[in-house]
């Protein structure tokens, strides 16, 4: 299966690979902001939940590179307000279930939403979000490989399968 090139105005947006490593490192050498802090792992090594993309024009010369990480925005409506510490359980057991799901589905990033001072204040002292540019954001850890699972396929006949006892 060939990889996934994507196509606008005379623009080819194209997944970046190992051929680019030499180019990039030229960049990065060359890139005030960069030169110090990046090398092409960046956008060579990724983790689940991330993709590195080369935007070309209709040369063929890349003009940027760009990284996606899969991150998701959480908002959330409290059915009943005085109930402070009772949410607060509930809370903090949904976070960590809601992460299991999101870390199994490659998600690598959670943006927590909310206007509320108090529950931003124990997202930043209880649950591990930190405030980056008026977001609150929390890194999610990679993917655990699957469990084996013991299924009804995997059972050990108990009797003969062939009709004797």
């Amino acid at each position: 299966m060939s990889p996934t090139v994507f196509h606008f105005d005379n623009y080819v947006v194209r997944p970046v690979g190992e051929r680019d490593r030499q180019y990039m490192a030229e960049i990065i050498e060359n890139d005030e902001y960069h030169a110090e802090t990046m090398t092409p792992d960046y956008f060579l090594d990724l983790k689940p939940g991330e993709d590195a993309w080369a935007l070309e024009d209709e040369h063929g010369k890349v003009l940027f590179y760009f990284k996606t990480q899969t991150a998701v925005r959480l908002s959330m409506l409290f059915a009943e307000q005085r109930e402070k510490t009772k949410n607060r359980i509930a809370l903090l057991k949904g976070l960590a279930w809601i992460e299991a799901q999101l870390r199994q589905n490659c998600f690598r990033e959670i943006l927590f939403d909310t206007d509320g001072t108090d529950l931003a204040q124990m997202a930043k002292k209880r649950m591990g979000f930190r405030e980056s540019r008026g977001d609150l954001t929390r890194l999610i850890g990679l993917p655990r490989p699957p469990q084996a699972r013991m299924g009804d396929w995997d059972a050990v006949p108990q009797v003969s399968q062939e009709g004797g006892g």
